[in-house]
């Protein structure tokens, strides 16, 4: 499904009473989703639905002086609780131009506990008037008491080349791909005695290389989380059969494997032996 097909199938929802009440939009372009999200959103409060309309509703939308629509993003590393609550203030009343009240949250990821519990009856408890969009690039990062209650779909942005989609370039892959992938199966199952036997040659590799590999394979675990919650590869033979070597469906396994991957990515960057570091790796996995 296209962008374009996407948010049509949204706004008619819209038109026929038939809409949720919470949107998360999983991306690989979080300015060009969130340009995409506000066109949703002046279509399903415009009067008109047409493209370019300058009625009051969609050009305040656009300025950013609407009343009824409000973004947040994120204040420093994360999104605060402080910020969410000028929302539910604000959207205490009912919608004061607009048809609804609409508030997107930009790398919602972001959101630390306390602000997403603090939005937690808007998408528990939902009002008629008001309506959510949530915009991430790692769905894993998403807090599952907001993730299970919005509808997901994927948003993305470019080629669906492999290439583009691991984003590395080709002399990445021919240099790392295979190793990562046959590392994949070993992970899938292998005892750790077997895989601490891979740990002098991935050692021997050069750092930037490493680095590439531990982002491949969490990479083809995005892909299979992706596809559980939202079937986006479902059509992209070359990825389908790629995620169907990682054995496991369980969400949860999927997004523990994609956490631990997270953490030795940014601890490697302080680690100094190689070796060592390789060992920690598989003795975490799990």
């Amino acid at each position: 499904m296209n962008i374009a097909e996407l948010k049509k199938i949204i706004i008619e929802s819209f038109s026929e009473n038939r809409n949720s009440h919470a949107f998360l939009f999983v991306t690989n372009n979080i300015d060009k989703c969130y340009k995409e999200v506000v066109d949703i959103v002046k279509k399903i409060n415009c009067p008109t639905k047409e493209d370019n309309c300058t009625c009051n509703i969609c050009t305040t939308i656009s300025s950013g002086t609407n009343p009824d629509f409000i973004t947040i993003y994120p204040d420093g590393k994360e999104i605060r609780k402080e910020q969410t609550m000028e929302l539910t203030d604000r959207f205490l009343t009912k919608p004061l131009i607009s048809k609804y009240s609409t508030y997107v949250i930009v790398n919602a990821d972001k959101m630390n506990s306390r602000a997403a519990n603090k939005l937690l009856k808007f998408v528990e408890e939902p009002e008629e008037r008001i309506i959510g969009f949530f915009i991430t690039d790692k769905l894993d990062g998403m807090l599952s008491t907001i993730r299970s209650r919005c509808e997901i779909y994927n948003m993305r942005f470019g080629s669906d080349n492999i290439l583009d989609l691991l984003g590395i370039t080709e002399e990445e892959y021919a240099r790392n791909y295979d190793f990562a992938f046959d590392l994949l199966n070993k992970l899938n199952g292998s005892p750790k005695y077997m895989l601490m036997s891979e740990s002098n040659a991935f050692s021997s590799k050069e750092r930037t290389d490493i680095d590439i590999i531990f982002r491949i394979i969490r990479q083809l675990y995005i892909f299979k989380l992706e596809n559980i919650s939202m079937g986006h590869y479902s059509n992209n033979e070359v990825v389908m059969n790629i995620i169907g070597n990682i054995v496991t469906d369980d969400i949860n396994v999927i997004l523990k494997r994609i956490h631990i991957l997270d953490d030795i990515i940014e601890d490697f960057k302080m680690y100094v032996i190689k070796d060592l570091f390789i060992n920690k790796f598989f003795l975490l996995w799990e």
